[in-house]
């Protein structure tokens, strides 16, 4: 957890920054691609912060890495077999 911190009249006051994502995401068995998972999950985060804060630096170099994960695990399947992004409903 972070907080930020500042003094005001010399006492501490802190308070914790809200998390965009639960921690630990708890998912049902079995964990078949956790990779895929993880990288997923740095997208919609970067995607959420793009809705809030607009788009930066740090949340296209993070969609740009997740992108590049994904791409190198699909890369990495049988083949006939594919990752594809779903439109949420």
């Amino acid at each position: 957890m972070w907080t930020i911190c500042f003094e005001i009249a010399g006492k501490r006051h802190c308070f914790e920054v809200p998390l965009l994502i639960d921690r630990p995401v708890h998912r049902p068995p079995p964990e078949n691609l956790p990779q895929l998972e993880l990288a997923v999950t740095v997208l919609e985060c970067a995607r959420v912060v793009k809705a809030v804060d607009g788009p930066s630096p740090l949340t296209n170099q993070l969609s740009e890495v997740a992108t590049q994960y994904i791409q190198q695990l699909q890369n990495s399947l049988p083949k006939g077999v594919s990752l594809n992004q779903a439109e949420k409903v």
